[in-house]
C-alpha cells in the first residue's frame, strides 16, 4: 500500500513539473500574443485557486479576502519598482512576504476566538478588503489615490520584456502553488486541516494545535495569492485600487474551487481551467453583462448535478461504471 501511495506521489509531482515544463518550452515560443497572453492569465486563476483552497477548502474557513492579498502582492510590486531598483526575484518575495504578514496580523487576531468562525469570519475578511484599499489609496508611496504606471517601470528588465517572461513566472508559480497543495493532501498538515473542517472541536481534544495550524496555512495561502500578483502588475501596465481589489476576484476563485471540487487537490485546478475557458469563450458574446449571467448559469447547473464538483464526482461516476462490469464477471 505505501509502495502504491509513494508511486501515485511520484507520479503526480512528475505530472505537475512535467506539465510546467512543458508549457514554459512551449507557450511563450509557439504561442501567438494572444496565446500567451491568454495562457498567463490561465496560470494565474490556476494558483489563486489552489491557494485558496489550501486554507479554505482544508479547513472549512470560507474567506472572502483572497483577493486582497492577491491585491498587496501587485501594490507591493508596483511599490518596489517604482521605488527601487532591486532584482524581480526580491520583487517577488517581497509580493509573497507582504500577503503572508497580513494574513499572519489578521490570523493571530482573528482566530484567538472561537467565536470569529463560519460565516463572521467571512465576514471579516471582507471587512479586510475596505480597510486594505482605504490604506493603499491614501498611502502615496503605494498609490495616493491617482494609480500607478507599472510597466514602465519595468522597462529594460528581463521580466519586463515580454509577455512571454511573465507566463514563465506565472507558471513556476502556479506549479509551485500546485506542489504545495499537493503536499498538504499527503501531509499531516493536511490531515490536521482537515479535522478543523469536519469538527474543529474533537481535533483540539485529541491534541491538534489547531490555532497554529490555522494561521500558519492562512499564511501560506496568503503568501502564494501575493507571488501570483507580482507578474499580475506588470502585466496591467497600470494598477488602480478599483480594479485591483475588485470583489470578483475572490467570488470567481470560491466558484472555481466549488466547481472544480475540495475533496481531491486537483479539484480547484480543474475548476479554474474550466471557468476561465467558459468566460473566454463567452466573449465572442459581445456583452459582458450576458457572459456573467450564462455563467453564473451554468455553475448552478453543475453544482446541482455533480455536488461534490467535478473531481469529486468523475471517480464516483467511475466507480459506478466499474461495479456492474464487475458483477457481471463474477456472475
Amino acid at each position: 500500500m505505501n509502495a502504491r501511495i509513494d508511486r501515485a506521489l511520484a507520479g503526480n509531482v512528475g505530472g505537475i513539473v512535467g506539465c510546467a515544463v512543458l508549457a514554459i518550452a512551449l507557450v511563450p515560443t509557439l504561442g501567438s500574443d494572444y496565446v500567451v497572453a491568454f495562457g498567463f492569465q490561465f496560470v494565474t486563476w490556476i494558483a489563486l485557486a489552489l491557494s485558496w483552497s489550501l486554507f479554505s477548502g482544508n479547513s472549512g474557513y470560507a474567506s472572502f479576502g483572497h483577493g486582497v492579498f492577491f491585491g498587496v502582492g501587485t501594490y507591493a510590486t508596483a511599490a518596489m519598482l517604482r521605488h527601487t531598483d532591486v532584482p524581480f526575484v526580491v520583487v517577488l518575495v517581497v509580493a509573497g512576504v507582504s500577503a503572508a504578514v497580513l494574513a499572519v496580523i489578521v490570523g493571530l487576531a482573528v482566530f484567538s476566538s472561537p467565536r470569529f468562525a463560519g460565516d463572521l469570519f467571512g465576514l471579516i475578511t471582507l471587512a479586510m478588503a475596505f480597510i486594505v484599499i482605504t490604506v493603499v489609496s491614501n498611502l502615496a508611496f503605494l498609490d495616493g489615490g491617482t494609480g500607478v504606471f507599472v510597466r514602465e517601470q519595468a522597462v529594460g528588465s528581463w521580466i519586463g520584456s515580454s509577455t512571454g517572461n511573465l507566463f514563465i513566472v506565472g507558471t513556476l508559480i502556479a506549479a509551485g502553488t500546485a506542489l504545495v497543495a499537493l503536499a498538504a493532501s499527503v501531509s499531516r498538515w493536511g490531515a490536521a486541516l482537515r479535522s478543523i473542517r469536519d469538527d474543529e472541536g474533537v481535533a483540539e481534544s485529541l491534541g491538534v494545535p489547531t490555532y497554529r495550524y490555522k494561521v500558519l496555512t492562512f499564511a501560506v495561502s496568503a503568501g502564494l495569492a501575493g507571488l501570483a500578483g507580482a507578474p499580475q502588475a506588470i502585466f496591467l501596465g497600470y494598477v488602480e485600487v478599483g480594479a485591483v481589489f475588485t470583489l470578483n476576484i475572490p467570488l470567481l476563485v470560491i466558484m472555481m474551487t466549488i466547481l472544480g471540487g475540495i475533496t481531491r487537490w486537483w479539484g480547484p485546478l480543474v475548476g479554474a481551467a474550466s471557468v476561465v475557458v467558459v468566460r473566454e469563450l463567452l466573449l465572442d458574446i459581445g456583452s459582458p453583462e450576458l457572459s456573467q449571467i450564462i455563467l453564473g448559469a451554468v455553475f448552478v447547473l453543475v453544482i446541482a448535478l455533480l455536488p461534490h464538483g467535478i473531481s469529486g464526482s468523475l471517480p464516483r461516476s467511475l466507480t459506478r461504471r466499474k461495479a456492474p462490469a464487475t458483477e457481471g464477471a463474477h456472475r
